[in-house]
């Protein structure tokens, strides 16, 4: 008797903190409506700024997961988009002129990226004049002595056609037009492929894109131009001029656009994304 007026008491009790509506016992947590996992590629011109806002949107959605974030080139990140087969892509460049024709993909401002010229950090020689640069990447100067340094044959690297480094490279040094590089010179596809070139062959130069990546490296080093260092702060204050803009790139139909990549766009819009752009 006295278990079935405890049993009874204990039901009544249950019965009572539901009426209540569930006092002391945890409520389950709200299903975020943007959970889910998302893919961004495009060019590594823009990971830094990239990395810095998508890291932001997490602290607010911590369901969201990225995948990709990779240099897999500018011209990727669009053309990904356009096929589908990623969700939002970066590119470290202006929309070309057939891009744009194509009415496929919309370009959103996330700041500037530069091209670098690099050489090795025991390399003596780490500022060079505008002239002797295009000079040196034609081949019409081909030895360090010829700029001040210690003798030897000056190694080339170039990044592949087409690349957002290259096409900054060339609309500098060289007022846009494309030059006959010195026939000795070396393609390279990535970031990574030119720093490992430079640290292998400590004669090398190159050019480089300025990320979080080669700012840290201390192997190599970023050359002067006409006298303006190639730093972070010059870069975004416009006075290094070897600079490109950077971009999200997404599509133009709005009922391929995910609510996630939607919202995440407006935040990038909204004065918490634009503060952190400031802050790069």
């Amino acid at each position: 008797m006295r278990r079935l007026r405890t049993l009874s008491l204990i039901i009544t009790a249950a019965l009572f903190a539901v009426s209540c509506g569930g006092a002391g016992l945890p409520v389950p947590a709200t299903q975020d409506p943007l959970a889910g996992q998302y893919i961004v590629n495009g060019g590594g011109g823009a990971l830094d700024n990239v990395k810095a806002l998508t890291d932001a949107f997490v602290k607010t959605h911590p369901n969201i997961t990225w995948q990709g974030l990779a240099d897999v080139g500018s011209n990727a990140g669009v053309n990904l988009v356009v096929s589908g087969e990623t969700d939002l892509g970066y590119i470290s460049r202006d929309l070309t002129d057939a891009e744009k024709l194509t009415g496929k993909v919309e370009a959103l401002p996330i700041g500037a990226s530069g091209t670098a010229v690099a050489v090795a950090a025991s390399n003596p020689i780490k500022a060079l004049t505008k002239d002797q640069v295009a000079k040196i990447f034609t081949g019409a100067i081909s030895d360090w002595k010829d700029v001040g340094g210690t003798p030897g044959k000056i190694r080339l690297l170039i990044r592949e056609s087409g690349s957002a480094t290259r096409s900054a490279f060339e609309a500098y040094f060289f007022d846009g037009k494309k030059p006959t590089y010195a026939p000795t010179a070396v393609e390279v596809t990535t970031i990574d492929e030119t720093v490992k070139a430079i640290n292998s062959f400590k004669e090398s130069i190159g050019m480089v894109t300025m990320n979080a990546t080669t700012f840290s490296n201390t192997t190599v080093a970023f050359a002067t131009v006409d006298g303006v260092a190639a730093s972070r702060d010059n870069l975004n204050s416009g006075k290094y001029q070897v600079r490109r803009p950077l971009y999200f790139v997404y599509s133009t139909d709005a009922s391929k656009i995910k609510p996630a990549i939607k919202a995440f766009l407006d935040f990038v819009k909204g004065p918490e994304g634009q503060k952190i752009l400031a802050g790069l």
